[in-house]
């Protein structure tokens, strides 16, 4: 099949999407590094933040159909690469979206930063323009 096996619930729109758009289109799977993972629920999310520790952890919130999100994806890919100590957590806004929402996150490509005790270090939008702030942090 097409759709991947982390998926429990998919709608019947996922179906469709899945099928008619298969593997190949999924290119949040793309060019993946060993510090990226995509997250499959918000327990899930929140076990990730859990284990990272210290780690600076980097949400990012995608859609599969954003041309934005895709746009910036190798730019992420080339980031995780190269902070290798930094953790990415990708979740995927059409299968979550009431987690997304409760998260306040209406406007992607989002971004969330976590380190640990501090909890939230900052969130914004971005775009090829402002990848920025990225090596700042």
């Amino acid at each position: 099949g097409f759709l991947s096996p982390m998926r429990r619930t998919p709608t019947s729109i996922d179906a469709k999407i899945g099928l008619s758009i298969g593997k190949a289109h999924r290119w949040w799977e793309k060019g993946i590094q060993p510090n990226m993972k995509e997250i499959t629920s918000a327990q899930d999310l929140v076990d990730s933040l859990l284990n990272a520790g210290d780690k600076l952890v980097v949400v990012d919130f995608f859609s599969p159909g954003c041309g934005g999100c895709k746009a910036l994806h190798p730019k992420i890919c080339q980031l995780a690469e190269m902070n290798p100590d930094v953790q990415f957590l990708q979740v995927n806004y059409e299968e979550h979206k009431s987690m997304c929402y409760s998260l306040n996150v209406h406007v992607l490509p989002f971004f969330r930063f976590y380190r640990g005790a501090e909890g939230r270090v900052c969130s914004f939008s971005c775009t090829n323009a402002t990848i920025k702030k990225f090596k700042d942090a």
